[in-house]
């Protein structure tokens, strides 16, 4: 229900009875939330929420103890601990409550100062009024100027318009709608009227049906009622309830999006996955067969550029050869690009049932996710989803690869990160790798002072290559040297470097070192 005038007259008659002359001598707040533990005279403890989030707004005693998320919106409430209650207010029909409250000053004089509770959806707000009506500070500010009343401090407080009193005016349209509901029911006028002025007595009521809970100050029709012995335990009890529903809902909710997406990136991944695994490498291989067969043809006749023979299909086929290249060349050319298909093939053959399964895994989640579930299931698969993904959000600050005797190997995503990788994350006696006068990503391998292996060289350099724009190329020279005989090209733009005594490696593509280092599979899926 909403906190209606009615719920909000029982409990200031409540707190007449229990709270007046109590002491508040601590302050929890959360972004919209302030938990007040106070003393009574007997000693015993009360804590009290309010809570100012529009739909859950709301003002009573709790069990609550502590609150979890402990973010101060209104500093200033603090400096008012510890207050004394002294009177507590709430006009006829009104979700306002004036709670007067006495502090001390600075010479330990007595100042007195209201804190009003305005509980009324989007415009709920806590003021903090001086004795002269002023407004000292308050949750929500609104400044001169602005539609509505000024809310603003060294300026008069200006209490809400007040609304008619249905007691006066007899005319049920002015009662909130629960109670005309229960006007309309046969409740009598003269009862609610006589339970106001007592401030409605326990026992309140719990209502429910089969598609929801409420508390009231009276049974209602069309739904089934127990009493509540305890009023604001029973609101305590019910907006916790809508509460942690809430919290489910927003967690479904976020949880369903990204399985979601999720799926969508597979499922699209897989299409082209699907269409690549369609693409033969055979008529590369069968033109790298050509090239060796007729290369005679060319050896005899130097001046021979183009030769047009029988291909395997009965096909004719040009055989064309460009400046500078040899039919050896060419067929190396061929068997590369047929050698990098068939690896892709085999990557493929791998990545797509695991992609499969993935897709089946998430769907049977979507699925499971539709009952309800404790929050902190939600909260778990959320994690574990969060740790699946591969965005850019999620992913490691470099690719990050293993040699072949365990050694790091970073190697930057674009120029920002190769600046990063080399000028923050290196040290000064890392192997720093790039490809000789071709773009590409800086690589660094995390060797420190010693001397790695061979194997380990040729792990970065072949990396060096691959994620460079000489991957396709048949020898690629690659540079290499210690981090610290790196240093910033001048005015040049991140990631541009020049580098001195450093030494040169030639690496021709080998797609099983890549797939035992992973670069295949990763290049594939990110």
């Amino acid at each position: 229900m909403p906190f209606d005038a009615l719920a909000m007259r029982a409990i200031e008659m409540r707190w007449r009875q229990r709270l007046i002359g109590a002491v508040c001598v601590r302050v929890q707040q959360a972004a919209d939330r302030v938990l007040l533990t106070v003393k009574r005279s007997d000693r015993s403890s009360e804590n009290i929420l309010l809570v100012l989030q529009p739909g859950m707004q709301r003002i009573h005693r709790t069990e609550h103890n502590a609150l979890t998320d402990k973010r101060p919106p209104f500093p200033w409430l603090q400096h008012l601990v510890p207050f004394t209650i002294r009177a507590v207010d709430v006009p006829p029909f009104e979700r306002v409550m004036t709670i007067a409250i006495e502090r001390h000053d600075d010479w330990g004089q007595p100042v007195m100062s209201e804190l009003v509770v305005e509980l009324a959806g989007h415009l709920t707000n806590l003021i903090l009024v001086d004795s002269q009506g002023r407004v000292e500070e308050a949750w929500r500010k609104i400044p001169p100027g602005r539609p509505g009343r000024t809310v603003w401090p060294k300026m008069p407080y200006q209490p809400p318009p007040p609304l008619k009193n249905p007691l006066e005016t007899q005319n049920a349209a002015d009662f909130p709608p629960w109670a005309q509901r229960w006007l309309e029911a046969g409740g009598s006028l003269a009862e609610l009227e006589r339970h106001w002025n007592q401030g409605f007595p326990d026992p309140t009521w719990i209502l429910f049906n089969t598609h929801a809970e409420d508390v009231w100050v009276y049974p209602m029709p069309g739904y089934q009622a127990k009493p509540a012995e305890d009023l604001e335990k029973a609101l305590d009890d019910l907006f916790r309830q809508r509460e942690k529903k809430r919290q489910e809902e927003a967690l479904k909710s976020q949880l369903l999006a990204q399985v979601r997406s999720r799926r969508e990136h597979l499922t699209e991944r897989l299409a082209q996955y699907h269409i690549d695994r369609q693409e033969s490498g055979e008529a590369h291989k069968q033109m790298g067969d050509l090239w060796l067969t007729y290369q005679y043809a060319f050896k005899a006749d130097p001046g021979l550029s183009e030769l047009t023979v029988t291909g395997y299909d009965g096909e004719p086929v040009v055989l064309q050869l460009d400046d500078g290249e040899s039919p050896s060349d060419k067929a190396a050319e061929a068997y590369r690009r047929y050698k990098k298909i068939k690896a892709r093939h085999e990557a493929l053959d791998r990545l797509i049932p695991a992609l499969q399964a993935e897709l089946r895994q998430l769907a049977a989640l979507a699925e499971e996710s539709e009952t309800s579930r404790p929050l902190d299931w939600y909260r778990a698969q959320l994690k574990t989803q969060g740790a699946t993904r591969r965005d850019g959000a999620e992913r490691e600050a470099f690719r990050h690869f293993r040699s072949a005797h365990g050694l790091d190997i970073w190697v930057g995503r674009n120029r920002d990160e190769n600046a990063q990788l080399t000028f923050q994350k290196a040290r000064p006696d890392d192997l720093w790798f790039h490809t000789k006068q071709a773009p590409g990503s800086h690589v660094l391998l995390g060797c420190g002072k010693t001397n790695p292996d061979l194997e380990d060289l040729l792990d970065a350099a072949e990396l060096a290559v691959f994620f460079s724009s000489a991957q396709a190329s048949s020898t690629v020279p690659v540079d290499y040297t210690r981090r610290k005989f790196v240093r910033k090209r001048p005015h040049a733009e991140p990631g541009q470097v020049l580098y001195q005594r450093e030494k040169t490696l030639y690496i021709t593509p080998d797609a099983e070192r890549l797939r035992r280092l992973g670069a295949i599979s990763e290049k594939l899926v990110d």
